[in-house]
């Protein structure tokens, strides 16, 4: 195509021309055909191969969306009294919304009520007897005192006058040594019977004594701790809803005797349900706490529901056997909880499978 010492020629490949029939016609004929592929074969391949390294990348990447299959779960407490007794009366069913506060089941209260009567009677005695104790003697008691003292001090001086006119006859001779004894001995009882008298009167006239005042106030301590108890008791006898729930068991009927700690009910919280779910070790480092999820289930088809990771657990574990997901083959896994944050129709309900789906977060 180029001489010797001729000037350079490029020509466009196009632009070569030669006889027609000849092999250079037909070999450029062959390579214009495979130039120019067929788009209606071209497409289908092209697409089959994005959706194979879209696959590709979301199963082993790490941050991309994720699937993964768990249970709802919700809390559930089991209700009782803290006491044995009869059941009285049951106000609710299976499916019923209850308030925190409200009464749901009574015991007979017979025995209870007389508890807390009887108890509330010891401490009104009690608390009459530390009054009369504080308030001291009364003035008729007062005066009785100084009327024994002053009775006693007459006897006392009459025995005196006895036992001095005795001794001077004793010693004139008039009387023996008896005489004089017994005359001594009545003089020895009337100043001891003055002694004692003296002593009751200041006692009445200083009032009680601390330490009796502390033991009579003692006793009414302990017969106001035995009213509370009855009145704990009594009420104990009612059983409340501690939040406000759905009844999903009611385990006992009117008429039935229960033990202490027995549940009467089952309690279900709407407002806290969750999602376990298990990722495995290579996904866990992407997952937060704080971290907005979907949630879907096959019940409810075309319906998400906004979740949030609560809880990720700090420690791997076997791969439960309920655990459906895309990578049940990774034996160690972690447990991560997804709160239901927003299901106002109750949709989602305990037990039922649902999916959630791990978004990427932003970096």
């Amino acid at each position: 195509l180029f001489l010797r010492g001729a000037p350079e020629r490029h020509v466009p490949f196009g632009r070569l021309r030669s006889p027609r029939g000849s092999r250079l016609a037909r070999g450029d004929r062959t390579r214009r055909a495979f130039v120019k592929p067929n788009p209606l074969i071209v497409a289908p391949i092209a697409l089959v191969l994005i959706a194979s390294v879209a696959l590709v990348v979301t199963r082993r990447g790490g941050g991309r969306d994720a699937l993964f299959s768990g249970t709802v779960e919700a809390t559930e407490a089991r209700l009782g009294f803290v006491v044995p007794g009869r059941i009285e009366s049951v106000r609710f069913r299976e499916g019923d919304r209850v308030k925190a506060g409200e009464v749901m089941a009574v015991l007979d209260t017979v025995e209870a009520a007389a508890r807390m009567g009887e108890a509330a009677a010891r401490v009104d005695a009690a608390s009459a007897a530390l009054d009369e104790v504080v308030r001291g003697s009364r003035p008729e008691e007062i005066q009785q005192a100084r009327a024994a003292r002053d009775a006693a001090e007459q006897r006392q001086t009459d025995a005196q006058q006895d036992f001095d006119r005795t001794q001077e006859l004793f010693k004139s001779g008039a009387v023996g040594q008896q005489s004089l004894d017994k005359a001594k001995n009545a003089l020895d009882l009337a100043k001891s019977g003055l002694k004692q008298a003296d002593e009751s009167l200041h006692l009445v006239e200083q009032g009680p004594r601390r330490e009796r005042v502390a033991a009579q106030r003692a006793q009414l301590g302990t017969a106001q701790a035995a009213r509370e108890a009855a009145r704990a008791q009594l009420a104990n006898t009612t059983l409340r809803a501690p939040f406000d729930g759905v009844v999903t068991v009611r385990h006992h009927e009117p008429g039935e005797i229960v033990a202490a700690g027995s549940a009467v009910f089952s309690l279900m919280n709407p407002d806290d349900r969750w999602v376990r779910i298990y990722v495995s070790e290579s996904r866990v480092g992407a997952v937060r706490t704080g971290q907005k999820v979907g949630i879907t289930c096959d019940t409810f088809k075309g319906r998400r529901y906004d979740g949030e990771v609560v809880y990720i657990s700090s420690e791997a574990e076997f791969t439960p056997k309920n655990v459906q997901t895309q990578e049940e083959r990774v034996k160690l896994v972690y447990a991560v909880k997804v709160r239901v944050a927003d299901d106002p129709r109750f949709d989602l309900k305990p037990g039922m499978p649902a999916d959630v789906r791990l978004e990427p977060q932003a970096q």
